[in-house]
C-alpha cells in the first residue's frame, strides 16, 4: 500500500517536533495533508509512495540527484554538501549560473549520508528524494525522513548510474520531456565534439585515451570504461588502454602502484586531481612520469576530479568540452 500524506506525522523527538512547529507543520501531520493539486503514486526502492502531483519544495539527499533535479527545472529546498567549504562543493552538480552557497545544506559532517534531520525539517520539503546505496544508510533512516515528507529512495549503483538516475528522477518529478531534452542536448554536444576532433585530425577510434586519478602518495587509479568519465570518453568514441577496459564488469577503477605507472600510458593522458587528493607533479617531464610516451609527445593534460567525478549531465558536458579543447589544441598540455 502506498503511504498516505496523512501518515507523515512528527518524528517522536523534541528536536524534530520543534522544527516542525517552526515551519508551520502541526504535530498531527496537518502540514502534509493532500495538496490542492492532488497526488500520484511513484515507485522507489522503498516501494510505492504517494507524493504531491506537482511537488514545489523538493529536498534531495544525493549530489547527483541535485544535478538531475535542477537539470529538470526544479528548485531544490535542501540538499547534501560539505559544511565549511565555499559552495559546499556543489558547483559541479549545478547549472553554471547557480550559486552553491545559496542552497540549504542539511549535513552534519562531510559524510553525505549524515543528515541533519532538524535542518531538513526546517526546510519544509513537500517531497524528499534519497538514494539506496550499497551502505544503505538512508534506508536505515527512512522512518525519520518519511515523518517529514513523502520520501522516495532511488537505487544508486555507482558513478556509472548517472544516465539512469536522471530518468528515475524524471519519473518521480513527472518531467519526462525535460529528461528527453537533456539527453538530446548531450548527444548533440557529443556529435559536435566528434566533428571538431575529426576536423583537427584526431580520430577518437584510433586514439587511446588514458584517465588516471592520483589517489595517494603510493597509488594511482585507472578510470575504467565503466566509470563516469570512462563512459563519457567512450561516448566520444575514444579507444582505451587495455588495463582500463573494465576487466571484471562494473569496476569503476583499477588500482595500480607507481611502480606500474606504465599501465597509465596512452596516446593522450588526463591526470585527475581534486579536493583531498595529491597534487599533480610540478613537471611530468621529470622522474617516473618522464618515461610515458604521452609525456614525451606532450599529450598529458590536467583534469579536475571534483568535476570529472561528478556523475551528472552537467559534468559530462564539461568533460566533452575539456577533452575536445585539449585534443584540438585549444588548450595546451600540462608542463
Amino acid at each position: 500500500m502506498p503511504l498516505s500524506f496523512r501518515d507523515y506525522r512528527s518524528v517522536p523527538t523534541l528536536v524534530l517536533g520543534l522544527a516542525l512547529l517552526a515551519t508551520g507543520c502541526s504535530a498531527d501531520g496537518e502540514g502534509h495533508g493532500s495538496p490542492e493539486g492532488g497526488s500520484r503514486t511513484v515507485e522507489g526502492t522503498n516501494g510505492s509512495v504517494e507524493i504531491p502531483a506537482e511537488p514545489e519544495n523538493v529536498a534531495v539527499l544525493w549530489r547527483p540527484t541535485l544535478a538531475a533535479a535542477t537539470r529538470l527545472g526544479h528548485d531544490v529546498a535542501a540538499t547534501m554538501g560539505t559544511p565549511g567549504e565555499s559552495g559546499q562543493g556543489l558547483e559541479p552538480f549545478l547549472p553554471p549560473e547557480a550559486e552553491g552557497d545559496e542552497l540549504d545544506v542539511v549535513t552534519n559532517s562531510p559524510s553525505e549520508e549524515d543528515i541533519n534531520i532538524e535542518e531538513l525539517a526546517n526546510a519544509a520539503p513537500d517531497l524528499i528524494i534519497g538514494v539506496q546505496t550499497q551502505t544503505g544508510t538512508q534506508a536505515e533512516m527512512l522512518q525519520d525522513l518519511e515523518q517529514i515528507a513523502p520520501t522516495v529512495l532511488l537505487e544508486w549503483q555507482g558513478t556509472g548510474s548517472w544516465r539512469e538516475h536522471l530518468e528515475e528522477v524524471a519519473e518521480v518529478l513527472d518531467e519526462h520531456e525535460r529528461a528527453e531534452e537533456a539527453v538530446a542536448e548531450y548527444e548533440d554536444a557529443v556529435e559536435q565534439a566528434r566533428e571538431e576532433l575529426s576536423g583537427a585530425g584526431t580520430d577518437p577510434a584510433e586514439t587511446e585515451l588514458s584517465l588516471v586519478r592520483l589517489q595517494d602518495e603510493s597509488e594511482i587509479r585507472l578510470e575504467t570504461s565503466a566509470s563516469f568519465p570512462g563512459q563519457v570518453v567512450e561516448d566520444l568514441g575514444f579507444a582505451r588502454p587495455d588495463d582500463q577496459l573494465d576487466p571484471e564488469g562494473g569496476t569503476d577503477f583499477v588500482p595500480r602502484s607507481y611502480e606500474n605507472l606504465d599501465s597509465a600510458d596512452g596516446d593522450a593522458v588526463f591526470v585527475l586531481t581534486g579536493s583531498g587528493y595529491p597534487e599533480a607533479p610540478e613537471s611530468f617531464s621529470e622522474g617516473i612520469w618522464a618515461n610515458l610516451s604521452a609525456v614525451q609527445e606532450e599529450q598529458v593534460f590536467h583534469g579536475d576530479h571534483d568535476v570529472w567525478g561528478a556523475a551528472s549531465y552537467y559534468a559530462a558536458h564539461h568533460i566533452v568540452e575539456e577533452v575536445t579543447a585539449a585534443l584540438t589544441g585549444e588548450t595546451g598540455p600540462a608542463v
